[in-house]
């Protein structure tokens, strides 16, 4: 006789928004790996990483020139959508495909894959916006790291205003709690840059838009 009992899945299944985000930043370092390898025979891919990096990091020189000039030429607006998805290495990138995967799925599957991207998508760019203002000149943004806070903070707000019970919460807000702490931390001991700027305002800006973008906005609305 046949057990009835569906069979467990090994892997919870992502919604498509977190297969967005992990297919891409694993996807981009993949070419960008086997450029730098060898396994790619094109002219130049030796150079890829490093293209990338000049064509889509966030520099403060770029965001002051915007703003003296008054341009904002679309291919450099895109820096601030663009910058998570290009890494240093592998290593970097693994761990911020890993944490995105777990991080995402908790957070779509309580607001949906479309306002996930849409709260990522502007906590990303408040982050690149800070860094831009408060790095020093000839500095880089890349890398997935204000996307993984932006997460932490969007996870941490849909708790809050969700209707989990009080440990949950304070769960929630221990989690942010820690990543904003260990990031001030290594940033006041090993130092690095201003990176942490963008990692803590994305943070903030997720908390915040998910405050107001979770569902129920139209309700909250008519009611004020």
């Amino acid at each position: 006789m046949q057990n009835s009992t569906p069979h467990a899945r090994i892997l919870n299944p992502l919604p498509w928004g977190v297969w967005f985000l992990v297919l891409a930043i694993a996807g981009v370092e993949l070419v960008l790996w086997a450029g730098a390898h060898g396994l790619v025979n094109w002219a130049g891919s030796a150079g890829w990483r490093a293209q990338a990096i000049i064509a889509m990091g966030v520099t403060p020189d770029l965001q002051h020139w915007m703003l003296e000039t008054r341009q904002t030429p679309p291919h450099h607006l895109g820096r601030y959508l663009g910058y998570s998805f290009i890494h240093f290495g592998p290593t970097q990138a693994a761990l911020v495909v890993v944490i995105t995967a777990a991080l995402g799925k908790a957070c779509a599957d309580v607001l949906g894959s479309a306002r996930v991207l849409m709260i990522l998508a502007l906590a990303q760019a408040a982050g690149g916006l800070a860094f831009g203002t408060f790095g020093p000149s000839g500095a880089w943004l890349i890398g997935g790291y204000p996307l993984i806070f932006a997460l932490a903070g969007c996870y941490g707000a849909a708790v809050y205003a969700g209707p989990d019970d009080v440990r949950a919460k304070r769960q929630a807000a221990a989690l942010i709690s820690v990543l904003l702490g260990a990031r001030l931390m290594l940033a006041l001991t090993i130092g690095g840059g201003m990176d942490w700027v963008a990692d803590c305002v994305a943070c903030a800006a997720a908390f915040i838009a998910t405050l107001i973008l979770r569902p129920g906005l139209r309700a909250r609305i008519r009611r004020a």
